[in-house]
């Protein structure tokens, strides 16, 4: 971490905990598998609740993507103590 501009830190770790930071991916990640759960049932039902059932796996696939980044932030920011 030390090859790491100030400047950038705060663009790469935000200025929260790690305990924060492992909260927000959580939720992510619990957001992502209710994504999931609902492109299956939209899939299986063949109706369209809100969005098509292609596009609940990709947000699902999106916040688990976006919740995995912030799991690795909190553990780097964490692990610089």
């Amino acid at each position: 971490m030390a090859g790491i501009p100030k400047n950038l830190k705060s663009l790469l770790f935000p200025p929260v905990g790690a305990r924060v930071m492992a909260i927000c991916a959580f939720v992510l990640e619990i957001l992502g598998l209710g994504s999931l759960v609902m492109g299956i049932i939209t899939d299986v039902k063949q109706e369209m609740i809100g969005l098509d059932p292609y596009c609940w796996i990709f947000v699902a696939i999106a916040l688990f993507i976006y919740g995995l980044w912030w799991w690795f932030t909190a553990y780097f920011a964490a692990k610089e103590g």
